[in-house]
């Protein structure tokens, strides 16, 4: 059975050994929850986070998203050279100038294409890699909203391109968070997991801040539910 942990002053020393080690040797994140899109967007700018030397990669498919601007932190934008945008929903990207002789070789964007994403985000890793001479951990960030489409379309293709793509951000040190808005309990959720090295599940409850809760597969623990 799973343990809850219980946080004391705003921390709890099991959860946050964990969570430094998640950002040590990579990982890949699944986020869950039903709700608004200005919740995600919140969630992906936290994710995201702000750093002195920080590279993002963004992945959207999701047609209910309404900005992508809205998903990176207020000190950033699409024009930064460390933000790299892959938009299948609208067939573009926003790349680095730098980036233009690999972009060239890559083919027109296509809607729900599970294994183009990949690849796309899969050059935009090794791009800011050869840049900074090799990533220091947690220094990529990489985020994918959502997975919904994807897995709609071709659930085996999204899994498995998720498993290679998990192992593309691990081998960097980078962190990656997949939205899927959908209940805890839903049955996808239970399909994918093997697939992510933690789940961060969130709630958005009327004339309330939003919410989030933490689930540690690797100490078989989770969290209250905490402020996003």
């Amino acid at each position: 059975m799973t343990t809850e942990l219980r946080f004391r002053g705003g921390s709890n020393a099991r959860f946050s050994k964990w969570l430094a080690n998640l950002k040590q040797v990579g990982s890949n994140i699944l986020v869950t929850g039903e709700v608004p899109d200005s919740v995600s967007a919140q969630a992906s700018r936290n994710f995201f986070g702000c750093a002195d030397r920080r590279f993002r990669v963004l992945g959207l498919t999701d047609q209910s998203i309404t900005s992508a601007e809205a998903r990176l932190p207020d000190e950033t934008s699409s024009d930064d050279p460390t933000t790299w945008i892959i938009d299948q929903r609208q067939g573009e990207r926003s790349v680095p100038a730098t980036a233009s002789g690999v972009t060239d070789e890559l083919n027109p964007l296509q809607t729900d294409d599970a294994r183009q994403l990949r690849e796309e985000v899969q050059t935009a890793i090794s791009f800011y890699d050869e840049q900074a001479d090799g990533l220091d951990p947690a220094e990529l960030r990489v985020g994918v909203d959502s997975l919904s489409p994807l897995v709609q379309q071709d659930l085996n293709a999204t899994e498995r391109a998720l498993q290679t793509l998990g192992e593309t951000v691990r081998g960097v040190q980078g962190m990656a968070h997949y939205h899927l808005r959908v209940p805890a309990d839903s049955e996808i959720v239970e399909d994918l997991m093997h697939l992510f090295d933690a789940r961060v599940e969130l709630r958005k409850r009327p004339r309330r801040d939003p919410e989030q809760r933490w689930y540690a597969p690797d100490i078989d623990a989770a969290t209250p539910w905490m402020g996003l």
